[in-house]
Protein backbone atom coordinates (compact mmCIF):
# COMPACT_ATOMS: atom_id res chain seq x y z
CA UNK A 1 0.00 0.00 0.00
CA UNK A 2 1.33 3.43 -0.92
CA UNK A 3 1.90 5.77 2.00
CA UNK A 4 -1.06 7.83 3.09
CA UNK A 5 -0.72 11.28 4.60
CA UNK A 6 -2.17 11.28 8.11
CA UNK A 7 -2.92 14.07 10.59
CA UNK A 8 -3.27 13.67 14.34
CA UNK A 9 -6.17 15.63 15.84
CA UNK A 10 -5.68 15.76 19.58
CA UNK A 11 -2.21 15.77 21.11
CA UNK A 12 -3.15 15.02 24.71
CA UNK A 13 -1.86 12.05 26.69
CA UNK A 14 -3.46 9.37 24.54
CA UNK A 15 -2.91 11.11 21.22
CA UNK A 16 0.74 11.88 21.85
CA UNK A 17 1.51 8.87 24.04
CA UNK A 18 -0.29 6.06 22.22
CA UNK A 19 -1.10 7.13 18.66
CA UNK A 20 1.82 9.34 17.72
CA UNK A 21 4.62 6.79 18.34
CA UNK A 22 2.72 4.15 16.35
CA UNK A 23 2.01 6.50 13.43
CA UNK A 24 5.72 7.31 13.27
CA UNK A 25 6.68 3.63 13.47
CA UNK A 26 4.29 2.66 10.63
CA UNK A 27 6.49 4.57 8.21
CA UNK A 28 5.90 2.27 5.22
CA UNK A 29 2.14 2.88 5.41
CA UNK A 30 1.70 6.33 6.95
CA UNK A 31 3.34 9.75 6.70
CA UNK A 32 2.60 12.22 9.49
CA UNK A 33 1.85 15.61 7.92
CA UNK A 34 0.20 17.66 10.69
CA UNK A 35 -0.79 17.85 14.33
CA UNK A 36 -3.87 19.73 15.47
CA UNK A 37 -4.88 20.53 19.04
CA UNK A 38 -6.94 23.23 20.71
CA UNK A 39 -3.87 24.01 22.80
CA UNK A 40 -1.41 25.80 20.54
CA UNK A 41 1.41 25.12 22.97
CA UNK A 42 0.73 21.38 22.99
CA UNK A 43 0.29 21.19 19.22
CA UNK A 44 3.52 23.11 18.66
CA UNK A 45 5.49 20.97 21.12
CA UNK A 46 4.69 17.69 19.38
CA UNK A 47 4.71 19.08 15.84
CA UNK A 48 8.18 20.57 16.20
CA UNK A 49 9.46 17.28 17.61
CA UNK A 50 8.31 15.50 14.45
CA UNK A 51 9.03 18.24 11.94
CA UNK A 52 5.44 18.87 10.82
CA UNK A 53 3.20 21.95 10.92
CA UNK A 54 0.80 22.49 13.80
CA UNK A 55 -2.73 23.85 13.86
CA UNK A 56 -5.52 24.69 16.28
CA UNK A 57 -8.29 24.49 13.67
CA UNK A 58 -9.24 21.30 11.78
CA UNK A 59 -10.41 23.09 8.62
CA UNK A 60 -7.24 25.17 8.39
CA UNK A 61 -5.21 22.02 8.87
CA UNK A 62 -7.00 20.26 6.02
CA UNK A 63 -6.64 23.24 3.68
CA UNK A 64 -2.92 23.57 4.34
CA UNK A 65 -1.54 20.08 5.09
CA UNK A 66 -4.04 18.20 2.88
CA UNK A 67 -4.05 14.89 4.79
CA UNK A 68 -5.64 11.79 3.26
CA UNK A 69 -6.80 10.51 6.64
CA UNK A 70 -6.84 11.66 10.26
CA UNK A 71 -6.84 10.11 13.72
CA UNK A 72 -9.16 11.96 16.12
CA UNK A 73 -8.09 11.50 19.75
CA UNK A 74 -9.98 14.11 21.77
CA UNK A 75 -12.63 14.20 24.49
CA UNK A 76 -15.34 11.92 23.05
CA UNK A 77 -18.21 14.31 23.76
CA UNK A 78 -16.55 16.59 21.21
CA UNK A 79 -15.75 14.00 18.55
CA UNK A 80 -18.37 15.49 16.25
CA UNK A 81 -16.68 18.89 16.41
CA UNK A 82 -13.65 17.43 14.62
CA UNK A 83 -15.29 14.59 12.72
CA UNK A 84 -17.97 16.45 10.80
CA UNK A 85 -15.58 19.14 9.46
CA UNK A 86 -13.11 16.42 8.46
CA UNK A 87 -15.80 14.69 6.39
CA UNK A 88 -16.82 18.01 4.87
CA UNK A 89 -13.18 18.52 3.89
CA UNK A 90 -13.27 15.02 2.31
CA UNK A 91 -10.86 13.51 4.83
CA UNK A 92 -11.56 10.01 6.12
CA UNK A 93 -10.84 9.51 9.81
CA UNK A 94 -10.82 7.16 12.75
CA UNK A 95 -12.00 8.38 16.12
CA UNK A 96 -11.36 7.22 19.66
CA UNK A 97 -14.19 5.59 21.58
CA UNK A 98 -17.02 6.11 21.98
CA UNK A 99 -17.97 7.37 18.53
CA UNK A 100 -19.61 10.24 20.44
CA UNK A 101 -21.28 10.36 23.82
CA UNK A 102 -24.47 11.67 22.16
CA UNK A 103 -26.18 9.35 19.63
CA UNK A 104 -27.71 12.29 17.80
CA UNK A 105 -24.25 13.66 17.09
CA UNK A 106 -23.01 10.18 16.22
CA UNK A 107 -25.76 9.92 13.62
CA UNK A 108 -24.77 13.30 12.20
CA UNK A 109 -21.14 12.15 11.95
CA UNK A 110 -22.23 9.01 10.09
CA UNK A 111 -24.45 11.06 7.76
CA UNK A 112 -21.65 13.55 7.04
CA UNK A 113 -19.26 10.75 6.13
CA UNK A 114 -21.85 9.20 3.82
CA UNK A 115 -22.76 12.51 2.20
CA UNK A 116 -19.13 13.36 1.50
CA UNK A 117 -18.17 9.80 0.50
CA UNK A 118 -15.54 9.51 3.23
CA UNK A 119 -14.79 6.66 5.62
CA UNK A 120 -15.33 6.66 9.39
CA UNK A 121 -13.73 4.10 11.70
CA UNK A 122 -14.27 3.79 15.45
CA UNK A 123 -11.16 2.80 17.39
CA UNK A 124 -12.59 0.01 19.54
CA UNK A 125 -9.40 -1.68 20.68
CA UNK A 126 -10.40 -4.48 23.07
CA UNK A 127 -11.28 -7.12 20.47
CA UNK A 128 -8.27 -6.10 18.36
CA UNK A 129 -5.54 -7.27 20.74
CA UNK A 130 -3.93 -10.47 19.43
CA UNK A 131 -5.18 -12.68 22.26
CA UNK A 132 -8.78 -11.73 21.44
CA UNK A 133 -8.11 -12.10 17.70
CA UNK A 134 -7.24 -15.80 18.05
CA UNK A 135 -10.30 -16.46 20.22
CA UNK A 136 -12.52 -14.73 17.69
CA UNK A 137 -10.85 -16.67 14.86
CA UNK A 138 -11.71 -19.93 16.65
CA UNK A 139 -15.32 -18.75 16.91
CA UNK A 140 -15.51 -17.66 13.26
CA UNK A 141 -14.13 -21.01 12.07
CA UNK A 142 -16.92 -22.80 13.92
CA UNK A 143 -14.82 -24.56 16.53
CA UNK A 144 -17.25 -23.69 19.34
CA UNK A 145 -20.53 -23.59 17.42
CA UNK A 146 -23.00 -20.96 18.59
CA UNK A 147 -21.86 -18.83 21.52
CA UNK A 148 -24.70 -18.99 24.03
CA UNK A 149 -23.56 -16.62 26.78
CA UNK A 150 -20.69 -14.14 26.91
CA UNK A 151 -19.40 -12.25 29.93
CA UNK A 152 -17.49 -9.04 30.43
CA UNK A 153 -16.03 -9.68 33.88
CA UNK A 154 -14.78 -6.18 34.74
CA UNK A 155 -12.51 -6.17 31.66
CA UNK A 156 -13.87 -3.02 30.02
CA UNK A 157 -16.23 -0.24 31.00
CA UNK A 158 -19.37 0.71 29.06
CA UNK A 159 -18.95 0.44 25.30
CA UNK A 160 -15.65 -1.49 25.67
CA UNK A 161 -17.32 -4.27 27.65
CA UNK A 162 -20.31 -4.30 25.29
CA UNK A 163 -18.02 -4.56 22.27
CA UNK A 164 -16.12 -7.46 23.82
CA UNK A 165 -19.36 -9.37 24.50
CA UNK A 166 -20.51 -8.72 20.94
CA UNK A 167 -17.19 -9.96 19.54
CA UNK A 168 -18.01 -13.40 20.99
CA UNK A 169 -21.72 -13.63 20.15
CA UNK A 170 -21.38 -11.84 16.80
CA UNK A 171 -21.17 -8.24 15.65
CA UNK A 172 -23.94 -9.03 13.15
CA UNK A 173 -26.37 -10.25 15.86
CA UNK A 174 -28.64 -7.46 17.07
CA UNK A 175 -29.31 -6.74 20.73
CA UNK A 176 -33.03 -6.26 21.26
CA UNK A 177 -33.42 -5.69 25.01
CA UNK A 178 -31.22 -4.50 27.89
CA UNK A 179 -31.62 -4.64 31.66
CA UNK A 180 -29.21 -2.65 33.81
CA UNK A 181 -28.50 -2.40 37.53
CA UNK A 182 -26.28 -0.01 39.49
CA UNK A 183 -25.07 -0.23 43.07
CA UNK A 184 -22.68 1.72 45.27
CA UNK A 185 -20.89 -0.27 47.96
CA UNK A 186 -18.65 0.70 50.84
CA UNK A 187 -15.30 -1.09 50.73
CA UNK A 188 -12.11 -1.09 52.76
CA UNK A 189 -10.30 2.18 52.29
CA UNK A 190 -7.23 1.69 50.15
CA UNK A 191 -4.88 3.40 47.69
CA UNK A 192 -5.66 3.25 43.98
CA UNK A 193 -4.41 5.49 41.17
CA UNK A 194 -2.67 7.84 43.62
CA UNK A 195 -5.91 8.40 45.53
CA UNK A 196 -7.72 6.91 48.49
CA UNK A 197 -10.95 4.97 47.84
CA UNK A 198 -13.54 3.58 50.25
CA UNK A 199 -16.52 3.14 47.92
CA UNK A 200 -17.19 1.29 44.68
CA UNK A 201 -19.69 1.94 41.90
CA UNK A 202 -20.87 -1.34 40.37
CA UNK A 203 -22.58 -1.57 36.98
CA UNK A 204 -24.35 -4.72 35.80
CA UNK A 205 -26.28 -5.49 32.65
CA UNK A 206 -28.10 -8.27 30.83
CA UNK A 207 -28.08 -8.04 27.03
CA UNK A 208 -30.67 -10.08 25.14
CA UNK A 209 -29.61 -10.88 21.58
CA UNK A 210 -32.06 -11.59 18.78
CA UNK A 211 -30.70 -15.14 18.31
CA UNK A 212 -31.43 -16.03 21.95
CA UNK A 213 -27.89 -15.60 23.24
CA UNK A 214 -27.28 -13.55 26.38
CA UNK A 215 -24.52 -11.11 27.30
CA UNK A 216 -23.64 -10.46 30.93
CA UNK A 217 -21.91 -7.16 31.71
CA UNK A 218 -20.08 -6.45 34.96
CA UNK A 219 -17.90 -3.47 35.71
CA UNK A 220 -16.85 -1.68 38.85
CA UNK A 221 -15.20 1.64 39.56
CA UNK A 222 -12.17 -0.18 41.00
CA UNK A 223 -11.74 -2.48 38.01
CA UNK A 224 -8.76 -0.76 36.40
CA UNK A 225 -5.99 -1.67 38.79
CA UNK A 226 -7.24 -1.54 42.37
CA UNK A 227 -5.46 -4.14 44.57
CA UNK A 228 -8.89 -4.93 45.99
CA UNK A 229 -10.24 -5.96 42.57
CA UNK A 230 -7.49 -7.93 40.80
CA UNK A 231 -9.81 -10.01 38.57
CA UNK A 232 -10.40 -8.43 35.13
CA UNK A 233 -11.31 -10.83 32.37
CA UNK A 234 -13.91 -12.17 29.97
CA UNK A 235 -15.40 -15.56 29.12
CA UNK A 236 -17.90 -17.30 26.89
CA UNK A 237 -19.87 -20.54 26.89
CA UNK A 238 -20.79 -22.13 23.56
CA UNK A 239 -22.49 -25.20 22.10
CA UNK A 240 -19.23 -27.12 21.74
CA UNK A 241 -16.89 -25.55 24.27
CA UNK A 242 -15.95 -22.56 26.36
CA UNK A 243 -13.22 -20.04 27.16
CA UNK A 244 -12.46 -18.60 30.58
CA UNK A 245 -9.86 -15.90 31.09
CA UNK A 246 -7.27 -16.14 33.84
CA UNK A 247 -8.24 -12.87 35.50
CA UNK A 248 -5.73 -10.60 33.80
CA UNK A 249 -6.73 -7.82 31.40
CA UNK A 250 -3.76 -8.57 29.16
CA UNK A 251 -3.76 -11.87 27.26
CA UNK A 252 -1.32 -14.19 29.06
CA UNK A 253 -1.76 -17.39 27.00
CA UNK A 254 -2.94 -19.10 30.19
CA UNK A 255 -6.65 -18.83 29.42
CA UNK A 256 -8.66 -22.04 29.74
CA UNK A 257 -10.01 -22.81 26.26
CA UNK A 258 -11.71 -26.17 25.82
CA UNK A 259 -13.90 -28.26 23.55
CA UNK A 260 -14.95 -31.91 23.94
CA UNK A 261 -12.87 -34.92 22.91
CA UNK A 262 -13.95 -37.25 20.08
CA UNK A 263 -15.92 -39.43 22.50
CA UNK A 264 -17.59 -36.35 24.01
CA UNK A 265 -16.86 -37.59 27.53
CA UNK A 266 -14.11 -35.25 28.67
CA UNK A 267 -12.78 -31.77 27.96
CA UNK A 268 -10.05 -31.26 25.38
CA UNK A 269 -7.82 -28.22 25.99
CA UNK A 270 -6.91 -25.80 23.22
CA UNK A 271 -3.51 -24.17 23.65
CA UNK A 272 -2.27 -21.06 21.87
CA UNK A 273 1.32 -20.87 20.67
CA UNK A 274 2.91 -17.48 20.07
CA UNK A 275 5.46 -17.47 17.25
CA UNK A 276 7.72 -14.49 16.72
CA UNK A 277 9.75 -13.09 13.87
CA UNK A 278 12.15 -10.21 13.38
CA UNK A 279 10.73 -6.77 12.64
CA UNK A 280 12.59 -4.57 10.20
CA UNK A 281 14.44 -2.93 13.12
CA UNK A 282 15.69 -6.33 14.25
CA UNK A 283 13.46 -6.60 17.32
CA UNK A 284 11.39 -9.68 18.05
CA UNK A 285 7.75 -9.18 17.17
CA UNK A 286 4.60 -11.29 16.98
CA UNK A 287 4.29 -13.24 13.74
CA UNK A 288 1.39 -15.68 14.24
CA UNK A 289 -0.79 -17.17 16.94
CA UNK A 290 -1.53 -20.86 16.44
CA UNK A 291 -4.33 -22.62 18.33
CA UNK A 292 -4.18 -26.43 18.63
CA UNK A 293 -5.70 -29.07 20.84
CA UNK A 294 -3.60 -30.81 23.50
CA UNK A 295 -3.16 -33.64 22.68
CA UNK A 296 -3.02 -32.73 19.01
CA UNK A 297 -6.08 -33.85 17.02
CA UNK A 298 -5.23 -32.06 13.78
CA UNK A 299 -7.21 -28.93 14.62
CA UNK A 300 -5.19 -25.82 13.79
CA UNK A 301 -6.47 -22.25 13.72
CA UNK A 302 -4.10 -19.41 12.90
CA UNK A 303 -4.16 -15.65 13.30
CA UNK A 304 -1.46 -13.91 11.28
CA UNK A 305 -0.07 -10.52 12.28
CA UNK A 306 -0.08 -8.48 9.06
CA UNK A 307 2.02 -5.79 10.73
CA UNK A 308 4.94 -7.98 11.79
CA UNK A 309 7.38 -5.75 9.90
CA UNK A 310 6.95 -3.25 12.75
CA UNK A 311 8.11 -3.92 16.31
CA UNK A 312 4.86 -3.35 18.21
CA UNK A 313 3.60 -4.71 21.52
CA UNK A 314 0.25 -6.51 21.75
CA UNK A 315 -1.35 -3.33 23.10
CA UNK A 316 0.19 -1.21 20.35
CA UNK A 317 -1.02 -3.64 17.70
CA UNK A 318 -4.65 -2.89 18.56
CA UNK A 319 -4.07 0.81 17.80
CA UNK A 320 -1.97 0.02 14.72
CA UNK A 321 -4.79 -2.07 13.27
CA UNK A 322 -7.22 0.79 13.84
CA UNK A 323 -4.95 3.03 11.80
CA UNK A 324 -4.49 0.34 9.15
CA UNK A 325 -8.27 -0.10 8.96
CA UNK A 326 -9.00 3.52 8.07
CA UNK A 327 -5.99 3.64 5.72
CA UNK A 328 -7.12 0.59 3.77
CA UNK A 329 -10.74 1.73 3.72
CA UNK A 330 -9.67 5.06 2.21
CA UNK A 331 -7.20 3.50 -0.19
CA UNK A 332 -9.47 0.70 -1.46
CA UNK A 333 -12.88 2.43 -1.10
CA UNK A 334 -14.03 -0.34 1.25
CA UNK A 335 -15.71 -0.28 4.65
CA UNK A 336 -13.50 -0.07 7.75
CA UNK A 337 -13.01 -3.24 9.79
CA UNK A 338 -15.22 -2.16 12.72
CA UNK A 339 -16.93 0.91 11.40
CA UNK A 340 -19.21 3.62 12.68
CA UNK A 341 -22.30 1.45 13.06
CA UNK A 342 -20.61 -1.04 15.39
CA UNK A 343 -19.22 1.84 17.41
CA UNK A 344 -22.68 3.39 17.61
CA UNK A 345 -24.26 0.10 18.77
CA UNK A 346 -21.74 -0.22 21.61
CA UNK A 347 -22.54 3.28 22.86
CA UNK A 348 -26.30 2.81 22.41
CA UNK A 349 -26.26 -0.34 24.56
CA UNK A 350 -24.14 1.41 27.20
CA UNK A 351 -26.69 4.25 27.31
CA UNK A 352 -29.56 1.72 27.47
CA UNK A 353 -28.03 0.04 30.53
CA UNK A 354 -27.86 3.42 32.28
CA UNK A 355 -31.47 4.18 31.30
CA UNK A 356 -32.53 0.86 32.80
CA UNK A 357 -30.82 1.27 36.16
CA UNK A 358 -32.07 4.86 36.32
CA UNK A 359 -35.67 3.61 36.01
CA UNK A 360 -35.73 0.86 38.61
CA UNK A 361 -34.00 -1.76 36.42
CA UNK A 362 -36.83 -1.73 33.90
CA UNK A 363 -36.07 -3.47 30.58
CA UNK A 364 -35.12 -1.06 27.79
CA UNK A 365 -36.00 -1.99 24.22
CA UNK A 366 -33.66 -1.21 21.35
CA UNK A 367 -33.26 0.79 19.24
CA UNK A 368 -33.45 3.86 21.44
CA UNK A 369 -35.30 7.00 20.41
CA UNK A 370 -32.71 9.62 19.50
CA UNK A 371 -32.97 13.39 19.41
CA UNK A 372 -31.64 14.56 16.02
CA UNK A 373 -28.80 17.09 15.95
Amino acid sequence: MDKLKIALVGAGNRGSGAYLPIIVKMDEDLELVAICDESEERAKQHAEKHGVPYFTDVVAMCESAKPDIAAVVINPHRNHEAGIPLSQMVVSYCTETPIDTDLGWADKMIAAAKENKTKLEVCENYYRVPGERIKRQLILEGVFGKVLTAYNDFNGHGYHGVGLIRSYIGFDVQIKRVIGMHRNFEVQEHSYRDSSFKAEDWQMGLLEFENGSVGVFNFGGLSYGSPLRWYNSSRFYAEKGMCVGDGQRSYTYKEQITILNAEANTKLPIVVEKRTTKAKDGADTLDVLVAKTDPDTGLEVVWKNRLSKYSLSDGQLSVAYELLSIAEAHKNDTEPEYGAINGRVDQEVSIAMAKSWSSGNAPVELPLAVEPR
